[in-house]
């Protein structure tokens, strides 16, 4: 039946009325604005000649702006009328145009329903009750099978056995109709029967696990590479802060880098690997990008990772991982790093809907691998260490006083917490409205989304803003679709660092005795000791913010002439604002040695950029003889990326109210402003072909040419290229006739060479800088700023991949093995350059790294009753890898000597990325408190030489995953997470650096409580680390590198689904509350310190969503 417009009934009850105000502005968005009632209805004026009485009533609709709803196949049949109406309310003008006709109307506040007239006789319509039960084919009840009466919106739900019980109105032939989420909807003349029972079938179509890749999509079963989607429902069991931290728990492949120096700030965008590295770690800040991190696209189109972690979940329908190179290549030379495909809801035809989704988390930081000294504990320390002792005559007194008044300040109870000081509760709201309707060929949705992130350190937050409009219209065999975005992000950063707090001595008071906070915890210039008070620095004005707005357009239209083939083009635009301002008061103790004129600074940074991208493409899909099935793919993209980037710093304020660079007495010293663009250009052509027998032999073909102004003049254009094959065993007769066991057994393979191309826009070309004090006769000077290379070869990684997956016991058991080998080759690298040729470094091709390991799942429903909604299934996710480098050579020296002195990072031939070198220690010696070393080749010494070092450990685990947990009850779940990592090692830098290596200057911070108990003390003292000095300085030695096994609770989530039976009661379409805990305890084997500058963070959440 085809309808102009839906509406519906306004009937409120008590328990409705929590939500009259949501529904009725709706009502005044559809309707202009505006409610009449009977005495302001407006009057019209009306002369029309032989014109259809559905146009008259369109003219009447529009003059009166109201909201009409009619069957327009019904009307079209009422004939035409020729109208002269002057003056005339909206009831009379109908009156006239409906006379005669055989339609009638009623008003309901500012809707008006035109129906067909109904015969006297038939005045007192007769009613008829239909009972029944709907079941399974395995005749188990069905709870939550919508019954409605075809035509009309009367409808029921069955009970929570499949019964159902439905009272109609008994004219002509009715039918119902019953559907239920996953099955056959099926339409049953009711025939004068008072009792009907049906049985439903599952629709296969809908059951199928489809595979989107954001350029076609493909059933799951007929597809050769190694993905995994995961629906809203699965991302949400984890938790509900973003995409990013559920893929991490859910799939074995995604891999998220614990940032142990700015730990949950929530303005921080983290490391992302899918099935370890391509490229050479270390080289972020020289490629501009990080060249390990994944594609993310975005409903069809490249995005960016910012975009992706604030993007809402409850706007995601599906979020697909691309691993393999089968999976991978149709993205040619961005896709050696996988692929992360977001799918966004797309609006729901029928009536109009309103869908409301909150959640608010309180969150608290995590102290608990924090192990500093109290006041008493670092008084001893610093006495011990010799801090109060000089040769010095003069300096003896004073240190002898400073220590008096520090013990006295002990004694008297002085024993400060710092860490307490910058931290809060975190109180974190999100808020999510989404309305959508429509009718087979026009659909809408409005949402509004507001999130407002409180980090646990005060002066840290991240507000984001968001609307969208999404559009959807299909005429014939045309169909367009068009989504907007707009999002508005504001992001607040604290001026002063979590381990400014930390590393305050516990003997010093916050506070002066008056309760007001002094500049310095202490300042005597005679011994040349000053500590500043980190609550001073954060009481002023100083302040760290910015704002991003961006604009994202993607618009697509497809046309399809036949069932089996359809063309579509698509064209999507984003432009984003982003400006950052830091102001540092000219009161902060930094600039406390700095002249007046530069006291204070202000930096202001502005980023703009507008990128587009279209790609058109024809895919064709055809099942021939029943058995071959055939896809295939053709298409074409290009896009383009502008940025401009413009900065400059000022100083020199003449106090911390005047925060506005007007203020400054002039430029920051020896600087002036700064401006630089970039633009980057793709051209891209590829093809994806699919074969199927009989769906059981598969394969895939892939092949991709990509054209980028990223690299070299002379290698603008690469071919990259993909092949497939996977064995659907479970359609094989021998299987298929003779047992039951398997709903799926596929083995796959594939092998290709996708690329990377995660590099700043002018690494490959020749770049020049302007000088202004070259000026000559032949205008302004320039500089070289970086050496291009036109012959600079593609980053490209041969990926090879062999899996299965497994399902068996009526899918109660699930198995998803991947095992890949990957060698990228060439890899690109930054390395050195004689300084005299005017820049230090150049990006080269070196060498080659090879990356292997497996990944995979397995879960077991040990109980499965989905019909009766009761569930309870393990899972267990696990991950492996493992990667080293070839033919390299000596290109990275350079890096290996920087290295030296702060990290255990190499660059050899054969060496992995994850390896840590070291030179080997056999620890103290009891005897004479030094630190005895082994040599490369095997000699016991006191020496420590960097020629000796080796790998002393690999921060690779052997292995790490989660174990997870769900039930699931009738309408009560209960999902929980745990992560484990095993068999990785890693660098102590709390021992290093707050154990060992304390000096003289160090102690004006606090240390770690195993400096005082565990350091050697005297001869044939067994101890685990050197005895205390203010002078001696330890090398990094394998003592340092320590197992790093752990095990974390990540994430509880309760929540209850209300039955749909209570639901219709109130007239809601849908309700569910869920509680969540994320990252509530975690034991490891090292104590190191975790958040150096901002502290990871533990959180609870409560969440509600309703449909209306």
């Amino acid at each position: 039946m085809k309808k102009k417009r839906r509406s519906t009934r306004w009937k409120v009850t008590n328990v409705r009325n929590l939500f009259l105000a949501f529904q009725m502005a709706i009502v005044l968005v559809l309707s202009g604005g505006h409610v009449y009632g009977m005495a302001d209805e407006p009057l019209l004026n009306l002369s029309l000649k032989n014109v259809a009485i559905k146009d008259a009533l369109w003219e009447i609709e529009k003059q009166s702006k109201m909201v009409f709803v009619y069957n327009a196949d019904d009307l079209g049949k009422a004939g035409k009328i020729s109208v002269e109406i002057k003056g005339k309310t909206v009831r009379e003008a109908l009156d006239i145009c409906l006379k005669n006709s055989g339609f009638e109307y009623t008003i309901e506040q500012n809707t008006v329903v035109i129906k067909r007239k109904v015969a006297a006789k038939t005045t007192n319509v007769q009613k008829i009750t239909v009972k029944g039960k709907v079941v399974d084919k395995s005749e188990t009840g069905l709870p939550g099978v919508t019954i409605v009466l075809k035509g009309t919106s009367v409808g029921v739900v069955t009970d929570m056995n499949g019964h159902y019980s439905i009272t109609i109105p008994l004219m002509g032939n009715p039918v119902l109709v019953f559907s239920f989420i996953g099955m056959k909807k099926q339409e049953v003349a009711v025939n004068d029967r008072q009792e009907i029972n049906v049985i439903l079938e599952e629709d296969q179509t809908e059951m199928e696990e489809v595979v989107v890749t954001g350029i076609y999509s493909r059933k799951k079963e007929s597809f050769t590479g190694s993905s995994q989607t995961y629906k809203a429902e699965e991302l949400k069991m984890i938790g509900n802060q973003n995409i990013l931290q559920s893929l991490k728990a859910l799939d074995p492949a995604f891999n998220i880098m614990e940032n142990n120096q700015y730990g949950s700030d929530p303005n921080r965008t983290p490391d992302i690997e899918i099935r370890g590295k391509t490229s050479i770690v270390g080289m972020k800040e020289e490629f501009g990008e990080d060249p390990n991190q994944p594609l993310f696209i975005l409903d069809g189109f490249e995005t960016t990772l910012e975009t992706i972690m604030d993007l809402s979940l409850d706007r995601v329908a599906s979020v697909t991982l691309l691993k393999d190179a089968a999976s991978t290549a149709i993205y040619g030379a961005k896709a050696a790093n996988g692929v992360v495909v977001v799918e966004t809801k797309a609006p729901v035809q029928g009536r109009l809907r309103l869908s409301y989704n909150g959640s608010f988390e309180v969150s608290f930081a995590d102290l608990t691998d924090y192990n500093l000294m109290n006041a008493a504990e670092k008084l001893e320390f610093e006495l011990l260490a010799g801090n109060f002792k000089s040769n010095l005559i003069a300096f003896e007194e004073a240190n002898k006083i400073r220590y008096n008044n520090l013990l006295y300040n002990v004694n008297r109870g002085v024993n400060t917490y710092w860490m307490s000081e910058p931290l809060r509760t975190g109180l974190t709201q999100r808020h999510n409205v989404y309305v959508e309707g429509g009718d087979s060929q026009m659909r809408y949705g409005l949402g509004i989304n507001y999130t407002n992130i409180q980090g646990v350190m005060q002066e840290s937050r991240r507000q984001v803003m968001s609307g969208n409009l999404d559009l959807l219209y299909r005429k014939g065999k045309l169909s367009y679709s068009n989504k907007l975005t707009v999002d508005y992000t504001k992001t607040n950063d604290p001026i002063v660092p979590f381990s400014e707090y930390s590393r305050a001595n516990p003997y010093y008071t916050k506070y002066n005795e008056d309760g007001g906070i002094d500049k310095w915890l202490e300042n005597n210039e005679e011994l040349g000791v000053s500590v500043p008070n980190p609550l001073w620095n954060a009481s002023l004005n100083s302040y760290d913010k910015g704002n991003t707005i961006s604009i994202r357009d993607n618009f697509q239209m497809e046309y399809r002439p036949w069932n089996f083939l359809y063309v579509r083009a698509r064209f999507g635009i984003t432009k984003s604002t982003t400006d950052d301002e830091t102001f540092r008061s000219p009161e902060d103790t930094k600039f406390d040695d700095s002249v007046e004129s530069l006291k204070g600074s202000y930096t202001d940074m502005r980023r703009e950029s507008l990128s587009y991208e279209g790609d058109f493409t024809i895919t064709y899909g055809q099942l021939l003889a029943d058995v071959h099935q055939i896809n295939a793919v053709f298409g074409a993209s290009c896009s383009e990326s502008n940025s401009d980037y413009k900065s400059f710093s000022a100083a020199g304020f003449p106090e911390g109210n005047f925060t506005k660079p007007s203020f400054a007495s002039g430029y920051a010293a020896n600087g002036k402003p700064s401006y630089s663009d970039s633009k980057k250009r793709t051209a891209n052509f590829y093809f994806n072909g699919g074969y199927s027998y009989d769906n059981r032999y598969l394969l895939d073909v892939n092949f991709r040419a990509d054209g980028s102004s990223v690299f070299g003049s002379n290698k603008q254009f690469t071919t990259t290229w993909a092949i497939g094959l996977a064995w659907n065993l479970h359609n094989e007769g021998f299987i298929k006739n003779n047992t039951d066991f398997f709903s799926m057994l596929k083995l796959r393979a594939s092998i290709g060479n996708p690329g990377n191309q995660n590099f700043g826009s002018y690494k490959t070309i020749t770049t020049y800088k302007f000088n202004n004090w070259l000026l000559n006769d032949f205008g302004t000077g320039l500089l070289v700023d970086a050496f291009g290379d036109p012959d600079l070869e593609w980053q490209k990684t041969i990926d090879k991949n062999i899996g299965f997956d497994v399902s068996m016991f009526n899918n109660r058991f699930h198995v998803n093995f991947d095992y890949y080998y990957k060698v990228t080759d060439p890899l690109m690298a930054s390395i050195g350059i004689p300084l005299s040729v005017g820049v230090s470094q150049r990006l080269a091709n070196v060498g080659k790294q090879v990356s292997k390991g497996y990944n995979g799942t397995i879960k077991y429903a040990f109980i499965y009753r989905p019909k009766e909604r009761i569930n309870w299934t393990t899972s267990f996710t696990f991950r492996h890898g493992h990667s080293y480098y070839d033919k390299i050579g000596k290109n990275l020296d350079q890096y290996n000597k920087e290295n030296r002195s702060n990290s255990l990072a190499r660059y050899y031939d054969g060496g992995s990325p994850s390896d840590l070198w070291s030179v080997r220690s056999l620890g103290i010696d009891p005897a004479t408190g030094k630190e005895l070393f082994l040599t490369e080749k095997g000699r016991i010494t006191f020496t420590y030489d960097y020629a000796d070092e080796v790998v002393v450990g690999n921060s690779e685990p052997d292995l790490e995953g989660v174990l997870g947990n769900s039930f699931y009850y009738k309408g009560f779940s209960c999902n929980f997470y745990w992560r484990y990592s095993f068999g990785a090692d890693a660098f102590n830098r709390t021992v290093y650096s707050k154990v060992e290596n304390i000096s003289k200057e160090s102690l004006k911070q606090n240390q770690d409580k195993r400096a005082l108990y565990d350091r050697w003390k005297e001869p044939g003292n067994g101890a685990k680390y050197k005895g205390i000095s203010l002078t001696e300085n330890t090398p990094i030695s394998s003592r340092f590198v320590q197992k790093n096994n752990y095990l974390t609770l990540e994430s509880v989530r309760v929540a209850y689904e209300f039955s749909p039976e209570w639901m219709q009661k109130i007239h809601f379409s849908g309700m569910t509350v869920s509680a969540y805990m994320n990252d509530i305890c975690r034991f490891s084997t090292i104590e190191d310190e975790r958040g150096i500058d901002y502290p990871f963070a533990r959180s609870f959440s409560f969440a509600l969503s309703i449909n209306f």
